[in-house]
């Protein structure tokens, strides 16, 4: 099967996707439509909505609601995984962003599969800089929407917002083989704050690739949060404060957070039958 839509040839609008990429608002990013084979991305959706629930890591609190899995992925999940993490899709990457010297993540630790049930959310948040088990510096992040025949009316935007969270810079839909790209570091804040309204039978599906570098990316102003999590002008403050909780998760090492978080979902599943 064809991974890439016989109507987009990707690799030879890298240079105009690099105009488009510089020149986004609130910050670098691009949003690509239809750059997939729509037989591929159908494939990878009907793989993600019946991932069996022993492969999902759950995050329910305050801040977020959502599920992801990067064991037990259909075979066209990985193959979709193998070809953006390629050494071409990789030098394509590099083209439109910028970011040299790439290195995909074999394992796609907290890429892979995402799914956000009805009610789901993610607040407006940075990404983790690290990866918990290389050491590599996370630089690139690359989604990919599945939701076919999603009407307005069952929202689930991703949110882009400057670093000041003075007015959003972006909404993007999660139309069905809608791609978007972009370099992540303390100021590319983003998110999925308002919950996802879809029928109990549906859920917002994506899949994604995270991109690393050896080494750590400059700072430049205005980019440095101490903060992981933002909250919106008409949000409640308290998204933002560090509880007893979260200081202790941010002194936790990550694999060990890892560890609680599917030992948890797996004493919660069987505890439901």
């Amino acid at each position: 099967m064809n991974v890439f839509s016989p109507a987009t040839d990707l690799f030879s609008r890298s240079q105009a996707l690099r105009h488009d990429y510089l020149n986004a608002k609130p910050w670098p990013h691009v949003v690509i439509d239809n750059g997939f084979s729509e037989e591929s991305l159908d494939a990878i959706a009907a793989e993600i909505a019946k991932l069996d629930q022993t492969h999902l890591i759950s995050s329910i609190d305050d801040r977020q609601i959502k599920q992801e899995a990067s064991e037990g992925l259909g075979p066209a999940t990985q193959r979709f995984l193998e070809l953006v993490d390629s050494a071409n899709f990789r030098e394509f990457i590099s083209t439109v962003t910028g970011v040299e010297n790439l290195l995909s993540d074999p394992t796609h630790k907290f890429a892979g599969a995402h799914r956000t049930p009805p009610g789901g959310f993610t607040k407006i948040h940075r990404d983790f800089e690290v990866h918990s088990v290389t050491g590599l510096f996370h630089r690139v992040n690359l989604l990919v929407y599945l939701n076919r025949d999603w009407p307005d009316s069952y929202g689930g935007c991703l949110e882009l917002w400057p670093s000041d969270m003075s007015a959003i810079g972006r909404r993007v839909f999660p139309r069905f083989n809608t791609m978007v790209l972009w370099e992540t570091h303390g100021a590319t804040l983003h998110g999925l704050p308002d919950p996802v309204t879809c029928p109990p039978d549906r859920m917002r599906l994506s899949v994604a690739s995270y991109y690393y570098t050896k080494e750590r990316r400059p700072t430049a102003a205005g980019e440095h949060r101490t903060s992981y999590w933002a909250a919106r002008p008409e949000d409640d403050r308290s998204i933002e404060r560090m509880g007893w909780l979260d200081h202790v998760r941010a002194v936790t090492p990550e694999p060990l957070k890892y560890l609680i978080r599917a030992a948890r979902d797996h004493f919660v599943r069987r505890g439901s039958h």
